[in-house]
């Protein structure tokens, strides 16, 4: 059986889960608390290419005693191997589509982690001992890491840095506006991983920066979120949360300076 181990249903983590759930998979839950760095202990499998992601922080499955991680490179793979609704139909070309918008929407999920350790994470971080904390981050690898974790502890986010996100935050959600005004999903007519992809970092953004997504900028995409919220497998996915506030769960994300 599939085991998935993941925090809450949020950003890198929803991915998966909605997923499987499409595919009406069986799998293993593995829940870990990510803002207490569960996931750099030594109960999550982990290979070469687990610890050198930069999603590090993310979703790891687990199939056939092979560890699979990064989140668009895992809907793939359960794609791939789990029987029941093909997430990436159509031809080559909307096969190029789908892994097109992977590309895209790094720079989304990049800004999405970023407003969210700000708002959610750094409150949570600064409530802790920190001299047990810090102790802790001493003992993550590698470096890039610990200075992400370290970036959100020193509240290194700055009104100017947040403003900064937020106005780069636009090209993306503008190409994903476009798009919604000419095909009802991303790659096209069909539901694809593209959707997944993109509602696992835009259900969670209109409470980050309500300025750059709402109805009246962008009302195609907020269309497209109520769209989502709809599936019975986003529903599923979005129950499996333990606090009940899944979209206040973050951790940082991909670079910006790599992804933007």
């Amino acid at each position: 059986m599939l085991e998935l181990y993941h925090w809450e249903p949020n950003t890198y983590f929803l991915k998966p889960l909605i997923a499987l759930h499409e595919k009406k998979a069986g799998f293993a839950s593995r829940w870990f608390d990510a803002s207490s760095f569960e996931q750099f202990g030594n109960g999550i499998p982990r290979n070469t290419e687990s610890t050198l992601l930069l999603e590090r922080e993310g979703p790891v499955l687990v199939s056939e005693g092979a560890v699979v991680s990064g989140s668009y490179f895992m809907i793939e793979y359960i794609n791939e191997t789990v029987p029941g609704i093909d997430l990436c139909p159509g031809g080559a070309f909307q096969h190029y589509q789908q892994r097109a918008w992977g590309q895209v929407l790094g720079a989304l999920g990049s800004g999405v982690s970023a407003l969210g350790c700000a708002k959610y994470l750094a409150p949570v971080l600064k409530s802790r001992d920190q001299a047990q904390l810090r102790a802790k981050l001493d003992r993550i690898e590698p470096l890039e890491r610990r200075s992400a974790w370290l970036a959100v502890i020193d509240d290194t986010y700055s009104e100017q840095v947040l403003a900064a996100i937020r106005e780069r935050l636009k090209a993306p959600l503008r190409r994903i506006e476009e798009t919604l005004k000419r095909t009802y999903w991303l790659a096209g007519n069909d539901y694809s991983l593209a959707d997944i992809d993109a509602f696992s970092f835009l259900n969670s953004l209109p409470g980050l920066a309500p300025e750059v997504l709402n109805a009246k900028e962008c009302p195609r995409t907020m269309e497209f979120v109520e769209r989502m919220r709809t599936r019975d497998a986003v529903k599923s996915a979005l129950a499996m949360s333990r606090s009940g506030k899944p979209g206040e769960a973050f951790v940082p994300g991909q670079e910006g300076s790599r992804w933007g």
